[in-house]
């Protein structure tokens, strides 16, 4: 089931592509940092939404990994065009 991204759709959508993308674990750690800084912009100074921030960080760091696309090198354009055809 996926998680509900209403309170931060464009940051939830980059970091998907990213999943997707794919990489090292670096990469990933990567991802996520980008997407807590994100977050946290989009939340501004709304404490609930900067809980909920971390709380979305938290639950990626923890259980993203089976989501990530592990790979010697990411995913290209190539790939990506795979999608639409």
């Amino acid at each position: 089931m996926p998680v509900p991204d209403f309170l931060f759709t464009a940051s939830c959508d980059h970091h998907d592509f990213r999943y997707w993308r794919g990489g090292i674990e670096l990469d990933r750690l990567a991802a996520d940092n980008e997407f807590l800084y994100a977050m946290l912009a989009d939340a501004g100074e709304c404490h609930e939404m900067q809980v909920a921030a971390y709380t979305y960080y938290l639950a990626v760091r923890v259980f993203g990994a089976v989501c990530f696309h592990y790979a010697a090198t990411p995913r290209d354009e190539n790939d990506l065009a795979l999608l639409f055809t």
